[in-house]
């Protein structure tokens, strides 16, 4: 019964316990840049969420967890994103392990801002991940809640760090 009770508690901890965030999908290149702004969000987490009224303490926690294990997949190649022509990414996997971008979307649309737009779209799926709540009509589109406003808070600090750039293609499929 002791042995079930530890693979149940590793089974429902950070997601350390079975080893190092994964990024799939991702060319070497695009891996690099989401491998880039993980460690931007990570290092930047703190700030960005005192930028966002409302968060509870528990949503603080989780945030903190999953910028540092939930898994990253660029899907452009998949319905998921390509049935969704405004779509950015989605927070899907089991257990909220994972959250999918469309990064060459992301790349094609922002230009020469899409290093930022990732760090928004990456924290915003990541927020959904962590059971941040959320307005009724969140799929609506932009709006003013939490999610969204972790979004544009971790943009903006991109912004305000000079970090902005176009980002490079991600070739896998």
């Amino acid at each position: 019964m002791k042995n079930l009770l530890v693979v149940v508690a590793l089974l429902f901890s950070t997601g350390q316990a079975f080893g190092a965030q994964k990024i799939k999908n991702c060319g070497g290149k695009s891996k690099a840049e989401v491998r880039k702004t993980l460690k931007f969000l990570h290092k930047n987490i703190g700030k960005i969420m005192k930028n966002v009224s409302g968060l509870k303490n528990g949503e603080k926690r989780r945030l903190r967890r999953k910028v540092v294990n939930v898994n990253i997949k660029c899907m452009d190649h998949k319905p998921v994103c390509k049935n969704h022509p405004t779509r950015g990414g989605v927070e899907r996997h089991l257990f909220n392990s994972a959250v999918v971008i469309c990064y060459n979307r992301i790349r094609n649309t922002f230009g020469n801002n899409a290093y930022c737009k990732l760090a928004d779209v990456i924290l915003h799926e990541i927020g959904h991940s962590a059971s941040v709540n959320k307005d009724r009509g969140h799929n609506n589109g932009p709006n003013n809640d939490r999610v969204y406003r972790l979004g544009y808070a971790a943009e903006d600090r991109c912004d305000q760090l000079g970090l902005d750039r176009s980002i490079k293609k991600n070739t896998t499929k």
